[in-house]
């Protein structure tokens, strides 16, 4: 290769990562607090690891699954409109040093409680509500701060990458839990410990940042009107509205299914602790590499009609899933949760990055709070989910799921005239 045309593959090469990791190069303080944030949502997967695979082991049933993903996704849901004014009210970072040190306190309680020999099922339910509370503050705080960390030409990237480092600790923490929780010393109270330690670290990154992320609003008297402007204000959007209801449905169908893998894992499939770590990272897996393809084409004018593709994949996805697990194929199970990985990604970052490109500054906590209710839906969803597969068994369970999904994304892309001028 001549010299000249080694350097103009330098230049490509070197003009490819700047899209991918540009937010991260160009803004000191969002490299801060993303780096800092790793630490925060490995813990997260792994935990949810843990507490899925203790309310089994303590129950044996799926049901008790998704009454775990209940009592942390009401609070999200009932509480979201409420925390999106806090969000908007008061400094951000102050925010999330509060909600960090309350998560640290209740993992460690849980890790006692196991070590003594006490923990009960009750327990996991009564921390879950605790948990609901605290991410309904955690994400309109976490999300609405980001613009006040980058350029504004750089916020589809750093949305995209914010999932992209999520995504990364979905393919690590699930099967780094797995691993542990068989290890007989250290067992599914050490995961619990470990969110001292990354307690720690979170701490001293969000100290490292100057940006308080005050807020950019007057605060009103009337605290009645705060709370509902972000539904008023997506109700009467052009574009946030059906933003929101492909949303809705999308996650009320689309994303219970993580609440209910350890009963595939310890059920279905026979795969045990390990297995189920497999599962997760297989979805992290594909989570990150859609998540980096998105940063990539995070200023592509066509999100609209990506995002319609990738919410009718992820429906078939689960199909395929649920249809492999019944047939005992696991290892093609993996490939189908690596699709349906990739495609939630897809959907979800597209689904941000449209959301805060058309919100008011001045609104984005109360907006993404909103957007925290439509979270909430997907562990709302895992306890009638959960239900039916105790009764018809989980592979028919996942198939109507994703049927469902797949046909309602089809009608929404082809009919909404709202969301049609999107695509």
């Amino acid at each position: 290769m001549s010299e000249k045309a080694g350097v103009i593959v330098a230049e490509r090469s070197s003009s490819s990562l700047d899209r991918i990791f540009g937010a991260l190069h160009n803004n000191p303080y969002y490299r801060t607090y993303w780096f800092g944030n790793q630490a925060s949502t490995l813990m997260m997967q792994m935990q949810t690891v843990a507490n899925g695979y203790l309310a089994f082991t303590l129950t044996g049933s799926a049901t008790a699954l998704g009454v775990v993903g209940l009592a942390q996704g009401l609070p999200q849901l009932l509480f979201s409109p409420v925390a999106g004014v806090i969000a908007d009210r008061y400094p951000k970072r102050n925010l999330l040093l509060l909600i960090q040190t309350i998560l640290c306190v209740t993992s460690l309680a849980i890790g006692i409680l196991i070590g003594l020999r006490l923990i009960q099922y009750w327990h996991l339910v009564v921390t879950g509500f605790i948990q609901g509370l605290c991410f309904s503050i955690n994400m309109p705080a976490r999300q609405s701060w980001i613009p006040s960390l980058v350029d504004e030409d750089d916020l589809a990237n750093a949305i995209a990458l914010n999932n992209a480092g999520l995504n990364a600790s979905r393919i690590v923490g699930p099967a780094i839990a797995g691993l542990l929780i068989a290890i007989p010393w250290f067992n599914v109270n050490g995961i619990y410990y470990l969110r001292v330690v990354a307690f720690a670290w979170v701490l001293y990154s969000l100290l490292q940042i100057p940006i308080l992320g005050l807020p950019e609003a007057r605060k009103s008297s009337r605290v009645i009107e705060e709370v509902t402007a972000g539904l008023r204000y997506i109700w009467s959007h052009e574009t946030l509205a059906p933003l929101f209801t492909l949303a809705l449905v999308t996650l009320l169908l689309g994303s219970s299914y993580q609440m209910l893998l350890p009963a595939f894992a310890l059920k279905t499939l026979s795969v045990g602790s390990e297995g189920l770590g497999f599962m997760m990272t297989s979805v992290g897996v594909g989570a990150l590499c859609g998540s980096l393809s998105m940063a990539y084409f995070s200023r592509s004018k066509r999100k609209g009609r990506i995002q319609a593709i990738a919410g009718t994949t992820l429906g078939l996805g689960l199909a395929a899933f649920g249809a492999l697990s019944g047939l005992k194929l696991f290892l093609l199970a993996l490939v189908a949760l690596f699709i349906v990985g990739m495609a939630n990604d897809f959907y979800s970052t597209i689904n941000n990055t449209l959301i805060m490109l058309n919100t008011d500054r001045a609104l984005y906590g109360r907006v993404m709070a909103v957007y925290m209710m439509t979270w909430s839906l997907s562990s709302l969803s895992s306890a009638p989910f959960g239900a039916l597969m105790d009764h018809v068994g989980g592979p028919l369970t996942m198939m109507l799921i994703g049927g469902t999904l797949a046909v309602f994304v089809v009608l929404m892309a082809s009919f909404h005239p709202g969301y049609r001028r999107l695509t």
